[in-house]
C-alpha cells in the first residue's frame, strides 16, 4: 500500500490526484495520493513527522522547491544541480530529494515531437523565465547540446545565472525576446503569467515567431493559454503544460515505486 502525496501552498488546483490514482491502477497497486496545504510555518514539522510516517514519497510544488532542502539527508543530481525539489522519497527514517521536472519537459517533447527531438542539436531554444521550473529545462536541454538555449526574464541577472553554464546561450530582457523570436525553434514559456485565475495575461506576444515553429506553455490550467492561443494564430504548433506535468509525475512514481508508467500516458 502506498501513501504519496502533494506539499505546496495552495495545492487545491492540483491535477496530481488523478495522474498518480491512474498509475497506481495501472500498475495494480493499491495507494493513495494526498493534498497537503502547508503554511510556511509548517513545513519543518511535517518533514520532520514524515521520517517517523507512512508516507512512501510526496511530491513538492511552489513554493516550497528549494525551501525543503535544509531538512533533507541528500539529493540526487538533478535536485544538486538545481538548488530544488519536486519530489522526495522516504528511505527508512531518511529523506531522499529529486528533481525530475526538467526530465519530465525532455520526456514529454520527445512524445510530442520525436522528430524535434531527434534534431535537437540542430535547433535554437528560448526559455521565458528563469525560476525553478525554467532552470530544470535548461539543465535538461543542455545536456542534449541543442544549437542555441536563450533565457529571457523581466530580471536578467536571474537569467545570466543560467546561460553562464552553456557556452552557446546568452540572456535578454523580455523586451527584446519578443522582437526576437523568429530567430527560434521553440519557444517555452515556465512561469505563471496566463494561469488561471489570471487568463487574460500575456507574458510577451508571440506574433513575430517563425511559422511552423513550436511553442510551449508548463501552464496546464487552463490548457489553452492566452500565450498558445495566439501563438497559434501566428502558425506555431503547440505543446500543452500538462504534457510536462504527466511525465514528470511518471517519473516520481518511478522514484517510488520502481514501477515504470511513461507508456500508459495517453494525452
Amino acid at each position: 500500500m502506498y501513501r504519496l502525496g502533494l506539499i505546496g501552498h495552495p495545492v487545491n488546483h492540483s491535477n496530481s490526484p488523478d495522474i498518480h490514482h491512474f498509475f497506481l491502477k495501472q500498475t495494480n497497486n493499491n495507494g493513495t495520493y494526498r493534498l497537503f496545504d502547508l503554511q510556511a510555518e509548517e513545513l519543518e514539522e511535517f518533514l520532520k513527522n514524515m521520517r517517523h510516517s507512512d508516507l512512501n514519497g510526496i511530491n513538492v510544488t511552489v513554493p516550497y522547491k528549494e525551501r525543503v532542502i535544509p531538512f533533507l539527508d541528500d539529493l540526487d543530481e538533478h535536485a544538486q544541480k538545481l538548488n530544488a525539489v519536486n519530489t522526495i522519497k522516504r528511505k527508512g527514517n531518511r529523506l531522499i530529494g529529486y528533481n525530475t521536472d526538467g526530465e519530465g519537459y525532455i520526456e514529454s517533447l520527445n512524445q510530442t515531437y520525436p522528430n524535434f527531438y531527434n534534431q535537437i542539436n540542430n535547433q535554437s531554444i528560448l526559455i521565458l523565465g528563469a525560476g525553478g521550473a525554467a532552470k530544470g529545462i535548461f539543465y535538461s536541454l543542455k545536456s542534449h547540446a541543442p544549437k542555441q538555449l536563450d533565457v529571457a526574464n523581466r530580471t536578467i541577472s536571474k537569467a545570466s545565472k543560467m546561460t553562464n553554464h552553456y557556452e552557446h546561450s546568452q540572456e535578454m530582457d523580455l523586451e527584446y525576446a519578443e522582437k526576437q523570436l523568429d530567430q527560434y525553434d521553440l519557444i517555452i514559456q515556465t512561469t505563471n503569467v496566463g494561469m488561471e485565475p489570471n487568463e487574460n495575461e500575456l507574458i510577451i506576444s508571440p506574433k513575430t515567431i517563425k511559422e511552423n515553429a513550436i511553442v510551449s506553455d508548463i501552464v496546464y490550467k487552463p490548457k489553452r493559454t492566452l500565450f498558445l492561443t495566439e501563438a497559434e494564430r501566428y502558425g506555431a504548433h503547440l505543446m500543452f503544460g500538462e504534457s510536462m506535468l504527466w511525465y514528470q509525475a511518471a517519473k516520481s512514481f518511478n522514484i517510488w515505486t520502481g514501477e515504470s508508467v511513461e507508456h500508459t500516458i495517453r494525452i
